[in-house]
């Protein structure tokens, strides 16, 4: 959430706000990226998501600030489900305004409409990332009733700078591959991997509770425009896949990858091979002639972040981790069991 508003009404005269629209996600990915050019955001990964969320039959609503006369796009608010966390009242929350139109209001206005949704959608529970260095957006959060729960951080591989001694080594009784050598169409392999997931996913620090993903759900984001089948790394022990650390495409940035998930399951940690998956990415990126790799770090892991920073990542933006929490829905009322 940025926004470094004043509690400014804004001036109808000037603006309005409005539903998003499709022609809507090249406008509000400029904005993002005009505010944090660290994570360049790209309209078709955004929309993909949307559809994930929306196909999962969860909440993602967003609207738009227009500036009436230039027809420009000048602030957008975002409300949604988190798809692996799913809680009917529980929503992540954010807001974009123009530097150059900021102090006009618009944080304000946005901030009085995501009221009005908390209440139309009995939430129990709001979050929201806000950039540590703009304190006034953190400022703004505070006001509005926002806690800091804990942080985190986007951190940088910069791949010329990784040593050529640096290479992947054996781990007794486990055996690497990749989804491209296991066959990423193979039902039997999607199964595996969907097990791996859920298992390891568990303990996995996240604002809200954990909810296991179905198979469906599972297809789309294998099936996604972000997969490299062949930068899927996977740690097998016999027929079992124990362990995997995956890259993705980064659409707004072509010579950078993103890592995705890094995951062992527990009776297999503490044996190096989240490492040793992760130099294998990294071998993979250089071969591909990629030049950076990136990722984001919980304050509450410690382990992979000990990792990455063995490996040469360095932290670059800091962010606060947010919640806001509301009065529950009425105790004599059925909570509703879908979004």
């Amino acid at each position: 959430m940025r926004s470094g508003e004043s509690r400014e009404t804004v001036d109808r005269e000037r603006y309005f706000v409005r539903p998003f629209g499709d022609e809507d996600y090249e406008a509000v990915c400029r904005l993002e990226n005009m505010v944090s050019p660290e994570l360049l955001m790209d309209p078709d990964e955004e929309r993909y998501w949307d559809r994930f969320l929306v196909n999962r039959h969860q909440t993602v609503e967003r609207w738009v600030v227009e500036e009436r006369g230039s027809g420009a796009a000048r602030g957008f608010a975002t409300m949604n489900h988190d798809p692996f966390g799913f809680d009917p009242h529980k929503f992540y929350v954010g807001m974009v305004v123009d530097p150059e139109h900021r102090h006009r209001g618009i944080g304000r206005t946005l901030a009085s409409l995501l009221e009005s949704e908390a209440e139309l959608h009995r939430a129990t529970t709001f979050w929201a990332n806000v950039r540590k260095d703009d304190l006034r957006s953190v400022d703004f959060a505070e006001k509005l009733g926002f806690v800091e729960v804990r942080s985190s951080w986007m951190s940088i591989l910069d791949l010329s700078l990784v040593p050529e001694s640096m290479v992947p080594h054996d781990v007794p009784g486990i055996r690497f591959t990749t989804l491209a050598e296991e066959g990423p169409k193979r039902p039997d392999v999607r199964s595996r991997l969907l097990d791996l997931l859920n298992e390891a996913s568990r303990d996995v620090p996240r604002m809200g509770n954990f909810t296991p993903i179905s198979a469906e759900q599972f297809a789309d984001l294998l099936d996604g425009p972000t997969t490299i089948a062949e930068a899927y790394l996977l740690a097998r022990h016999e027929s079992e896949y124990v362990a995997l650390s995956y890259l993705q495409r980064d659409l707004a940035q072509p010579d950078s990858l993103f890592i995705g998930f890094t995951a062992t399951r527990k009776s297999f940690r503490g044996r190096g091979i989240a490492t040793e998956l992760k130099l294998r990415a990294i071998e993979y990126a250089k071969r591909a002639g990629f030049r950076r790799i990136r990722t984001f770090n919980d304050s509450l892991n410690e382990p992979i972040w000990k990792i990455n920073e063995k490996l040469g990542f360095r932290r670059t933006v800091p962010w606060s981790n947010r919640e806001r929490r509301f009065p529950r829905p009425d105790a004599g009322a059925r909570p509703s069991a879908t979004p």
